[in-house]
């Protein structure tokens, strides 16, 4: 067996029991037949890439992480280590929480500077966006109408409409943004199951 089979078998295996589907479950999400996975759980088999991309999208992973070798499940990623962008002329810092990318989920720490203003960007249509504000107060427009957030409050709106966010306090806020991108191929797939 190769190494990259070994890999293969590992990973899907675990991750498949890690989301408490059985090989049948994840056969019909993925529109792969149980005997092809049940071949590649035992280290069998030679996937194309587009079976490959399909288990990865059923179990939301990125295909690369079905072939890489296993990792302890536990990773502790220091803050200095998250990547950061800064928006709104360094008004706003936007903070990635995932480590690895999950395909469609966008999980992101806001921290506003006194009163900035941030402009979303509208997403693919269908997309939802949900935000937490998690220190001071913040407002969240969504297509004209606006909404104060104190800590602790959530807010869900449609990610596709135009949307901003602005920190109501003198102080430094924070949120938390998590946006569930719509992803067409998903939607098909739901309706030939």
């Amino acid at each position: 067996m190769s190494e990259i089979s070994k890999n293969l078998s590992s990973s899907l295996e675990y991750l498949r029991k890690a989301r408490g589907l059985t090989q049948d479950q994840l056969a019909k999400i993925s529109g792969i037949p149980r005997t092809t996975l049940s071949h590649m759980e035992s280290g069998g088999g030679n996937p194309s890439l587009k079976t490959l991309s399909k288990l990865a999208l059923a179990l939301g992973v990125p295909y690369e992480e079905l072939l890489i070798t296993p990792r302890p499940s536990c990773i502790l990623i220091r803050n200095h280590e998250l990547i950061k962008h800064l928006r709104s002329q360094g008004q706003v810092k936007k903070v990635e929480l995932l480590p690895r990318p999950i395909p469609g989920l966008q999980f992101e720490r806001l921290e506003f500077q006194n009163y900035a203003l941030l402009v979303g960007t509208p997403h693919s249509k269908g997309t939802r966006e949900y935000f937490t504000c998690t220190k001071g107060r913040i407002s969240v427009t969504v297509e004209g109408d606006s909404y104060s957030l104190d800590e602790g409050d959530v807010m869900a709106f449609p990610g596709d409409r135009k949307h901003t966010y602005q920190n109501l306090e003198g102080i430094k806020s924070e949120g938390i943004s998590i946006v569930v991108l719509h992803c067409p191929d998903e939607e098909s797939r739901k309706k030939r199951s």
